[in-house]
């Protein structure tokens, strides 16, 4: 099966409406909030891939082993050893959680989807009648039991299972406190995290400017406004193995965002690009100020960066930067940017966690690398120009041919090798308008490694590089 280069979630969201949040800018009677329970996404759907369409069934979905919520110093638990056969609860105003599969084939299908989903999201939920639920807990339309406001903090423990023990990143609409992943890459593999609820836009997906706002990785959102804005949480764990290994368990979360992608450059100068995308204005047509987090455990501080944990100052260490790859990520915003230590006492695992604050929107990235390197959005040539790398570059291989696309910059001459022992495979890049396609014939089976790299008036920028394996 050919693999897609870009997975939308749009389909995702019309089905099971697991996307959508909820918060105090709209009156409750003006937000949509209903939204299918668990046995619908486990149950065969004439509407699309439901968990039933999964090799083995419902059996090798994720689940929630256990769920408390603090309110006011007073702590309830929810879910006790949980698994997958755990009975959602019926009480009006239970809270309870939603797990969906995205971009999953429906039984007897193999267009454009995948036979296990490359992304599961989670939905924070209560019943809001019978056999509905309700995503919004600014304005809830049942007494919620136990009780919840804006500050309470939740402890959710998630259980992989098979299909979850390939996961990668992890994004959440929340603000998180704690994260700490055990066993991955193994049945038993789970995630627990701490969190409080976040605001999040809603979007007419019907509306074309609003229809590439859930593509991953992010790129365009050019909806002008939401049409709610709402209070709740929503993860997407993202089961895509294209990135190193050393990011399997990443976190990261936003507040006032639809969606948000994690790209990874490794090699001479690595670097992370996060990218997060909604609607530029609030449902009332103010404008919208976001909140990203990002966690960095030490592992990967070192892996990749090269950094100790002993060290104490990241601003002098790590540069992040609004990237300006195209009109959505161009717009301008104050950015701040705060770092702070976590520890695996308090907070689940030893690392750094970079907050962005006053973030304005549609579709902004932000690229960290660290403070010295040559990034490629910043690479300088003899001639002091800026000789712009590509991004959110991914690749296909079929037939031992390596076909990689991304976003470029007109101008820019982008050439691509490709290299396995002493065989190097060398081709030119075609670029469209922004997008980037570079096509590579590797000769055998191997462990390629393959390098793009840009180049204007003799001046070269950071090159993208990665190992792919061809079979």
């Amino acid at each position: 099966m050919k693999r897609p280069i870009r997975i939308s979630l749009v389909a995702a969201l019309l089905a099971a409406c697991a996307i959508s949040t909820a918060s105090p800018h709209v009156h409750a009677a003006a937000i949509d909030d209903g939204m299918p329970s668990q046995s619908w996404t486990d149950t065969p759907s004439s509407q699309g891939a439901n968990w039933s369409d999964l090799a083995g069934g419902v059996t090798g979905r994720p689940y929630i082993a256990s769920l408390s919520v603090t309110t006011n110093g007073v702590s309830t638990q929810i879910v006790t050893n949980g698994t997958v056969t755990t009975a959602a609860p019926t009480t009006l105003g239970a809270v309870t959680t939603v797990i969906s599969p995205f971009n999953l084939c429906k039984a007897g299908s193999t267009n454009n989807c995948y036979a296990t989903p490359n992304r599961v999201g989670i939905t924070l939920a209560y019943v809001k009648q019978e056999g509905q639920l309700g995503h919004n807990f600014s304005a809830p339309t049942a007494t919620l039991s136990p009780a919840i406001t804006a500050t309470s903090v939740f402890d959710m423990t998630i259980g992989l299972n098979s299909v979850g023990k390939k996961l990668g990143w992890t994004w959440m609409n929340g603000t998180p406190s704690f994260w700490k992943t055990e066993n991955l890459g193994q049945d038993n593999a789970t995630a627990r995290v701490k969190f409080s609820l976040s605001e999040a836009p809603g979007v007419d997906y019907q509306d074309p400017k609003a229809q590439r706002c859930t593509t991953i990785p992010v790129s365009v959102c050019d909806a002008d406004k939401s049409t709610q804005d709402t209070l709740g949480m929503q993860m997407v764990l993202s089961l895509d193995t294209t990135l190193s290994a050393a990011f399997a368990g990443a976190l990261f979360a936003t507040n006032a965002a639809i969606i948000g992608s994690l790209d990874v450059a490794s090699g001479e100068t690595p670097s992370l690009t996060y990218g997060i995308a909604g609607p530029h204005s609030l449902s009332d047509g103010t404008v919208r100020k976001g909140k990203f987090y990002g966690f960095l455990s030490d592992a990967v501080l070192e892996s990749q960066f090269k950094i100790a944990a002993t060290e104490t100052d990241m601003t002098k260490l790590l540069s992040v930067a609004r990237t300006a790859e195209s009109k959505s990520t161009a717009d301008a915003g104050t950015d701040t940017v705060t770092w702070s230590k976590w520890t695996a006492a308090d907070n689940g695992t030893d690392g750094r966690l970079v907050t962005i604050s006053d973030i304005s929107f549609s579709a902004p990235k932000f690229k960290v690398t660290k403070v010295g390197a040559t990034s490629s959005g910043s690479a300088k040539g003899t001639t002091g120009g800026a000789v712009q790398g590509v991004s959110g570059l991914k690749f296909t291989t079929k037939a031992r041919t390596i076909t990689l696309t991304g976003s470029g910059v007109a101008g820019i001459t982008y050439k691509a090798t490709a290299t396995l022992g002493t065989v190097t495979k060398s081709a030119s890049c075609r670029l469209a308008g922004t997008k980037l396609t570079c096509t590579l014939k590797a000769t055998k089976a191997g462990a390629w490694k393959v390098k793009v790299t840009p180049s204007k008036s003799g001046a070269t920028g950071a090159a993208w590089s990665r190992a792919i394996k061809v079979k």
